[in-house]
This record gives C-alpha cells, structure tokens and sequence, in this order.
C-alpha cells in the first residue's frame, strides 16, 4: 500500500501553495492512501492546492477551526501495522517521543504519525516508530518566510515499511529512503 504523508498546511492563513515540484510528485503517483496530521487551517482552500487525495485519514490539530468534524486522533490498521495518527497538539514537550509513546502505547500503535513541530523527523523509540512529515508547505509562523517543506511517501506491504522523506529548501529538491520491518511486535530498521 502506498500512502501519502503531510500535514501542517496552514492554508490559507500563512501560506497558499505547496512547492511545484511536490505537487507534480502527488500528482503523478498512485496513492491508495493520505494520512494528514492537521493544522490544515481551511480543509477546502488546502485541497484546492493539491492534486485529488485518495482515501484520507485527518486529525484536528490546534489551528483548524473547530467543528472541522476531524478527530484528534485516529488509530488505523495498514497491511500488519497499527498506526496512530495526531497531530500532537498537547504533548509537551513539542514532539516529545516519549510522551507520544505513552499515548501510542495505550493503543497498542507500532508507527505514531504526528505534526505540530514543522520538522520532519523518523525515530524508533521503544521499538515503535515515530514519523513526523514536518510542514508541506514550509509553513512559519507567519507570512514572512517559508521553512524546509516536506513529506513523506510510504510503501507498506505486510510488515515491511519503506519511508521515503521529500524535502526541499526551495532550490533543492530531496530524496531520502529508510527501510523498517516489523518483527515479534517489535519495529527496527533494516541497514
């Protein structure tokens, strides 16, 4: 199953577009799947800037408007792995692993998919992954710059995973691949 990974969009309050590039990406992949991990601002105004999604999974973060009808969190089975999905709106410290172990954990999730830092992060952590798409947009906190924008693509079959992380300074575009397999319940990562 191949699955598009992004969130922290703040459309259309800090930012109107993603990166040329990643659309033409999106666009001309085949998604079975979109896990969106919020802070979209306006759902509408950020789909009218991206090619057609697939199915998608999305979570409230602390910038959307409420009544948005997202949950905070959705739990989802993909091929043999739990997945969690938030946005990490009131893990304190801001991306803090352990908290958000403590949280997957009671759920029983094996990858944690969260946002809120705007930096793209993939960590193992008491044999779970933790990815973080980090801002597909480069969203900053405001208008008057733009940061790193990034996304992952995931291939999952089975209890193989396959993180591909896209990622651009606006002059560059990035590719990066890292491999993971699931084990006796346990997440690691093949060099």
């Amino acid at each position: 199953m191949k699955v598009l990974v992004f969130g922290d969009t703040h459309i259309p309050t800090r930012t109107d577009s993603i990166p040329l590039e990643f659309y033409s990406h999106i666009e001309s992949t085949k998604y079975q799947m979109a896990l969106i991990t919020g802070d979209l601002v306006n759902e509408q105004k950020m789909r009218e800037v991206l090619p057609p999604l697939p199915r998608s999974f999305i979570v409230q973060g602390n910038m959307d408007f409420s009544g948005t009808g997202h949950n905070f969190h959705e739990l989802i089975q993909i091929e043999e792995l739990k997945v969690l999905l938030l946005h990490g709106t009131r893990i304190r410290p801001r991306g803090s692993i352990k908290q958000l172990w403590e949280v997957g954990s009671h759920v029983g999730a094996e990858i944690i998919i969260h946002g809120h830092t705007h930096n793209a992060a993939i960590d193992l952590f008491n044999d779970c992954l933790f990815l973080n798409p980090g801002t597909i947009t480069g969203a900053t906190g405001g208008w008057s710059g733009r940061a790193t924008a990034s996304f992952f693509e995931l291939d999952i079959q089975g209890d193989a995973i396959e993180v591909r992380l896209f990622s651009t300074d606006w002059k560059t575009v990035r590719e990066s691949v890292n491999h993971f397999v699931k084990t006796d319940d346990l997440i690691t990562r093949i060099k």
